[in-house]
C-alpha cells in the first residue's frame, strides 16, 4: 500500500499544478481527484480531465508502491495548510490515507485507482523543441484572441503550423486575429491546441533561455514536456480559418504608435464603458497627431498624443477592450499601425522592424 514521506516544499507545488487539470465536477469520482502512484522512491501524480492532463514525478522517500486517488481540492487544501517540513502519507485499510506533519495529522478517504482512465500514450507523430521564453511569448501574444464562443469550436483554440521552417501560432475570433512567427527547422505540420490547455501551459513556461520544452503531436493528441511536468492535451479538429490572405494584403495608410501612449487613452475610455453604457473609441489621425475620443452617457473624454502621420485627415471606431488588448500583447515600445481602406478599413497592428507578429482588429461600423 501506498507509504512515503516527503518535504512539503517538493511536493507542494506539483499537486496544486496537476489539480488545475482535475476535473471540477464528472460522473466518474476519481476524475475530480489527483492520481498518486509510488514505485520506488518515485511518485508519479496527476490530474486528467479527458480534455488536459497534467503529470509530474517527484522523488520522495518511499516505503510501499501504491495506487490511490485523492480529491483534489481536498488535497491541495490539505498540503496547503500543513506546516512546512516533512509531510508523511500512509494508506491504510478501506483506501484511508494518514497525512502526518509535525503535530498535525488528517485521515481521509481516497477512491480506487481502477477508475481512473489511462491517459492516452503518444506512439508516433512529430516532436520539435523551443526555447521556453520563445513558446511562452507566442502563446502570450496570440492567446487574447482565441474565440470563446464555439460557434466553430476549432477556433476555441491556437493554430500551431510550421511552414517553411517557420513556426506560426495563430488566433482567431471573427473580430481579431493574432498571428506570432519565429524560425524553426522542421518539417511542414499543423495542429489546434485548445485555448484551456494553453493558458495551463503559458503559467508554467518561464523566463530561462537555458530551459527547453518539447511539443509532441500524435493524431488527436499532443504532448508539452515543461521541466518537471508533462502536459497531455487532445487537440481540436476541424478546418482552422484560412487568415493567411488577410495578414499579407496591402495597406495605404500607416502610422507609427507609442504603445504606452495610446494604451493608456484607450484605458481612459473604459471608465465610461460598462454593459449598460457602451461606446467605440474613435481615433482621428492628422499630421502627427491622433484625437482619442470616447463618449457615453457616463460623459466624454477627449485625448490627443503625437503619432508619425502624414497624409488626409482619417478617423476609425474600435471596441476598447479589443484595441487594448491587442496593444498590451505586443510587447513593444512602438508599432505600426496599418489600414486598408478598401471598403470598411482594417487595423494591422505589425514590429516597426521584421514580422514577428500580426494583429488584425476589426474596426466597429459607425450609426
Amino acid at each position: 500500500m501506498l507509504k512515503f514521506s516527503v518535504q512539503k516544499s517538493d511536493i507542494s507545488e506539483i499537486i496544486v499544478t496537476t489539480a488545475k487539470a482535475a476535473a471540477t465536477k464528472s460522473v466518474i469520482n476519481a476524475l475530480e481527484g489527483v492520481y498518486f502512484s509510488l514505485r520506488g522512491n518515485y511518485l508519479t501524480i496527476t490530474g486528467y480531465d479527458l480534455e488536459i492532463g497534467i503529470k509530474s514525478v517527484v522523488e520522495v522517500k518511499g516505503e510501499g508502491d501504491g495506487d490511490l486517488v485523492l480529491n483534489s481540492r481536498l488535497i491541495c487544501d490539505i498540503i496547503r495548510k500543513m506546516p512546512g517540513g516533512e509531510i508523511s502519507f500512509t494508506e491504510k485499510e478501506n483506501r484511508r490515507i494518514e497525512l502526518k506533519s509535525g503535530d498535525v495529522q488528517y485521515s481521509i478517504t481516497g477512491i480506487s485507482s481502477e477508475e481512473y482512465p489511462l491517459i492516452p500514450e503518444l506512439t508516433r507523430g512529430e516532436s520539435f523543441e523551443i526555447p521556453e521564453p520563445t513558446l511562452k511569448s507566442m502563446v502570450g501574444q496570440t492567446l487574447y484572441a482565441v474565440a470563446v464562443i464555439d460557434t466553430k469550436p476549432v477556433l476555441m483554440g491556437s493554430s500551431f503550423e510550421i511552414k517553411d521552417n517557420v513556426l506560426s501560432v495563430a488566433s482567431v475570433d471573427g473580430i481579431r486575429i493574432a498571428v506570432r512567427k519565429e524560425a524553426i527547422q522542421h518539417e511542414e505540420f499543423d495542429f489546434v491546441v485548445p485555448a484551456k490547455t494553453l493558458a495551463e501551459i503559458l503559467r508554467l513556461l518561464s523566463d530561462d533561455e537555458k530551459k527547453i520544452a518539447t511539443i509532441s503531436v500524435d493524431r488527436n493528441q499532443c504532448i508539452f514536456s515543461i521541466d518537471k511536468f508533462t502536459i497531455f492535451s487532445r487537440l481540436l479538429e476541424g478546418e482552422f480559418f484560412d487568415y493567411s490572405k488577410i495578414i499579407t494584403s496591402n495597406h495605404d495608410i500607416e502610422a507609427i504608435i507609442n504603445v504606452r501612449e495610446l494604451t493608456e487613452c484607450v484605458d481612459r475610455t473604459l471608465l465610461l464603458i460598462s454593459d449598460k453604457f457602451r461606446s467605440p473609441v474613435d481615433l482621428t489621425f492628422t499630421d502627427g497627431n491622433l484625437r482619442v475620443f470616447c463618449e457615453t452617457a457616463l460623459g466624454k473624454v477627449d485625448q490627443q498624443i503625437k503619432v508619425d502621420y502624414t497624409g488626409n485627415d482619417f478617423s476609425v471606431s474600435f471596441n476598447s477592450k479589443y484595441l487594448i488588448d491587442a496593444l498590451r500583447n505586443t510587447e513593444c515600445d512602438k508599432v505600426k499601425f496599418c489600414f486598408v481602406t478598401n471598403g470598411m478599413p482594417s487595423l494591422k497592428i505589425l514590429p516597426l522592424e521584421g514580422n514577428s507578429f500580426v494583429f488584425i482588429v476589426s474596426p466597429v461600423r459607425r450609426r
